[in-house]
C-alpha cells in the first residue's frame, strides 16, 4: 500500500481530508501500490477540461448529472452510469448538476500524490 494512503478511508464524511483542486472540482485520492481511487466532488456547472493521460481509467457517477466527452462524442451521465477510458484517450466532463463521481486509475497517478504533499 502506498505510504501516502494506507488502510481504510471513509469517503462519506471527509470535509477535512486532503484534496487537490482542479478549478472548482475537488479530487480526493486514495492509493494502493498499483491502483488509485479518487472521489471527485464537482459543483454545478464545473468543467473538467478535455485531457489525456497514460493511465487507464474507469469512472462511475454517484450523484448529479454530467455531460461526459470522449474522443469528440458527448454522453449524458446519470447516477449509476460508468465509463471506461483507455489510456491516452482524450476525455473531459461538464457537471450540469452538483455531482460526486469515483475515478479509478491504473497505474496510480503519481502526479496526484505529489500534489497532496
Amino acid at each position: 500500500m502506498n505510504e501516502n494512503n494506507s488502510g481504510t478511508i471513509n469517503y462519506v464524511n471527509m470535509p477535512e481530508a486532503k484534496h487537490i483542486l482542479m478549478g472548482d472540482i475537488k479530487l480526493r485520492p486514495f492509493a494502493g501500490d498499483e491502483l488509485m481511487l479518487v472521489r471527485v466532488e464537482a459543483p454545478e456547472n464545473s468543467i473538467a477540461p478535455d485531457h489525456e493521460h497514460p493511465h487507464e481509467q474507469m469512472s462511475v457517477l454517484l450523484t448529479g448529472r454530467a455531460i461526459f466527452r470522449m474522443d469528440g462524442k458527448e454522453t449524458l451521465l446519470v447516477p449509476g452510469d460508468a465509463v471506461r477510458i483507455p489510456s491516452n484517450t482524450t476525455h473531459g466532463a461538464t457537471f450540469v448538476e452538483a455531482s460526486v463521481m469515483f475515478d479509478i486509475f491504473t497505474p496510480i497517478r503519481e502526479d496526484f500524490l505529489a500534489a497532496l504533499s
